[in-house]
């Protein structure tokens, strides 16, 4: 027998591993949208429901574009948890509501109502009477890779158990399995 076909039962230590698990682990099929480098906060207050509309740019991490997004926002709940996104509305909500005027730093003569924006995507709400209250803008995953993940899932375990029946191929040759007469 050749001498290079002692080394076949190793291929698969060379190989990367497993491909439903590299899939499903390390997967860059995931897009995180996020606030854009410049997103434009807006402000508006919608006084009988005690909320405020957030507006502001969105960079979709999946094509890079840009689109506007915006929020209702309850200023005695916190917002929402990184990763996840809040609901949203369309921006044109902001029609009769009253706009807040957003700084990005205090004002020396401060209105009622007013926020200052950060640098880091986050934002602080002033009321007269009340303490600041600090937000920041959402940062999650659109939910698509995991689609693209389930779709492709059926290829992925096609390609492992090619790789396994290759391995087991290799090694049923290797060992002279029955059948092959030597």
């Amino acid at each position: 027998m050749r001498c290079w076909l002692k080394f076949i039962p190793l291929l698969p230590l060379l190989a990367s591993g497993c491909v439903t698990h590299k899939l499903w682990t390390e997967s860059r099929l995931d897009a995180w949208n996020e606030p854009a480098p410049q997103p434009r906060l807006r402000l508006f207050r919608d006084a009988p429901q005690n909320n405020f509309l957030v507006v502001y740019d969105e960079l979709a991490g999946r094509n890079d574009d840009l689109r506007p997004r915006a929020f209702f926002l309850n200023p005695d709940l916190s917002s929402p948890a990184q990763g996840s996104h809040p609901h949203f509305v369309n921006p044109n909500s902001a029609r009769g509501l009253a706009p807040v005027p957003v700084f990005f730093s205090a004002p020396t003569n401060p209105p009622e109502f007013f926020c200052t924006a950060t640098n880091d995507d986050g934002f602080t709400i002033f009321a007269v009477g009340q303490p600041p209250r600090s937000f920041a803008l959402p940062v999650y995953d659109d939910g698509w890779g995991r689609i693209e993940k389930m779709a492709w899932t059926p290829v992925a375990v096609v390609a492992d158990l090619t790789i396994i029946g290759g391995y087991l191929g290799c090694v049923w040759i290797y060992s002279g399995g029955p059948g092959l007469g030597r």
